[in-house]
Parts: structure tokens; sequence; C-alpha cells
């Protein structure tokens, strides 16, 4: 089962460049999981204004 992780080559962290990659890589994780946050919550908003357009659309129509 693939969970999104995945290792990188032994080759592509070489010498200096392994630490400012690994920290490149950390923070755009970050931003990422942040922009989930962001769509699931705005996700969430967005089904709680239909349920509460719709109790108000079958109030009214009574």
């Amino acid at each position: 089962m693939n969970n999104g992780t995945s290792e990188l080559p032994a080759a592509r962290l070489r010498g200096s460049d392994a630490p400012d990659e690994l920290t490149k890589l950390k923070k755009e994780l970050l931003q990422a999981e942040v922009r989930l946050a962001k769509a699931r919550a705005t996700v969430t908003g967005a089904e709680i204004d239909i349920k509460v357009l719709n109790s108000r659309l079958k109030a009214f129509m009574k």
C-alpha cells in the first residue's frame, strides 16, 4: 500500500546538498499539510452551509 511516502535515492543525497534538500522537502510537506487542512475546513464549512440552507428551504416550503 502506498501511503504517500517514498524514499529518495541515495545518489540524490550526496554531500552538503542532503541537509538542504531535506529541509526544503520538510518545508514543502508542511505547506502541503496546511493547504490540505484549509481545504478540508472549506469543505466542512460548505457542507454546513448546504445543510442550513436545505433546512431553511424545507421550512419555507411548509
